[in-house]
Formats: structure tokens, sequence, C-alpha cells
């Protein structure tokens, strides 16, 4: 019994192919490798809705590891966290 092959059309680029498997979506391997940087990079941009810990305002962070809206409100709890550790 030979392996069933179809005809298909690649999400990514277009491209008509043979596809060796029922299920396959894509040409090759760098346009699969394409989708799953692109799902990737989507899945890390939603997870940026943060809120400020400072004024409480949403805001998008511009870095994985951003946790502040501005840098006003970045520097008013770093000197609220180090005069409070100051003795008088």
């Amino acid at each position: 019994m030979s392996p069933v092959t179809t005809q298909r059309t690649c999400e990514v680029c277009g491209k008509t192919f043979i596809a060796a498997k029922a299920h396959a979506l894509y040409c090759s391997a760098a346009c699969k490798r394409t989708v799953l940087l692109r799902r990737r990079h989507a899945a890390g941009r939603q997870r940026r809705h943060r809120r400020c810990p400072r004024c409480g305002n949403l805001f998008v962070a511009t870095r994985s590891d951003g946790l502040y809206c501005s840098n006003a409100c970045r520097q008013a709890m770093h000197r609220r966290r180090h005069h409070a550790e100051r003795p008088a």
C-alpha cells in the first residue's frame, strides 16, 4: 500500500506542494518556522499588558521585564524604597 499524497497550498507563502501527510499545512520547514515565530511574538505581546504598581494605570510594557508605566513612576518607587530604608 503506497502512502496517500495530496496537493495542498502553503498557508504562509501560497505555493502549491505535495503533502506527504494529510495534515501538512506548510511547504517547508522555513514556512513552519515563520508561523511558530509569529505565534511566539504575538503571545509575548499579549502578556505585556500590565498595571503600574505606583499609579495603577494600565499600559503595554515595551520590555518583557517592564513593571512601571513611565520613568517617573519607576524613579518614584525607587526613591520610596531607598528613602524608607535610610535611618532618620
